[in-house]
């Protein structure tokens, strides 16, 4: 069976296209990409970018996206876990009983304070993770704390009862005098012409 950089490579050059090319269809950097088709895996930090890249490169390619994925997986031994399974499976998690899954939240997880009440919140809505639900929290709270800015800010016609009337000033008395005053010019420049 071929390896992933193969696949990837042959179909490359199937389809008379250049390194530059992908490079600009996938938004790849080059460099990852002969990577890529040299099967040099290791050079990648993390295996998801890896496995991204992969995927985005076979998709430009128009080839199977799951063959090269497999393809990838045997080469270097690593699969795909789903990380929930692999908790359960480890013990760290344990299944939703009848008494959780009906909304009582279960204390019997391992971890202390904390770590068990996100524990039994993530079994109460299925796997949800926790930083999903400090985040839905975090947006409630700003929503409730800017409705409360909001409704204390509000100006109604008892608040405005409170200001005293605003007395009339003299610069209203000043302006009429002004007025008048150039009103008197202008007829004394007309009588003068």
């Amino acid at each position: 069976m071929k390896s992933p950089g193969t696949l990837l490579k042959e179909a490359r050059e199937k389809r008379g296209l250049t390194i530059d090319d992908v490079a600009a269809m996938t938004r790849v950097p080059k460099p990852m990409l002969r990577h890529l088709e040299e099967d040099r895996f290791e050079e990648y930090e993390a295996e998801v970018f890896a496995r991204g890249h992969l995927r985005n490169y076979a998709r430009e390619m128009h080839l199977d996206v799951a063959k090269v994925i497999e393809a990838y997986e045997r080469h270097t031994g690593h699969r795909k876990v789903d990380p929930i399974q692999e908790a359960r499976q480890a013990g760290r998690i344990k299944s939703a009983t009848p008494a959780t899954a009906s909304g009582a939240v279960s204390t019997e997880s391992s971890g202390s304070g904390g770590n068990q009440v996100f524990s039994g919140v993530s079994e109460l809505f299925g796997g949800v993770q926790r930083t999903h639900l400090v985040a839905v929290v975090l947006v409630l709270v700003g929503l409730v704390m800017m409705l409360g800015y909001l409704s204390g800010n509000q100006v109604s016609a008892q608040d405005a009862a409170e200001y005293e009337e605003a007395e009339e000033s003299d610069w209203g008395g000043e302006l009429q005098d002004d007025i008048e005053e150039t009103r008197w010019l202008l007829e004394q420049s007309d009588d003068a012409d």
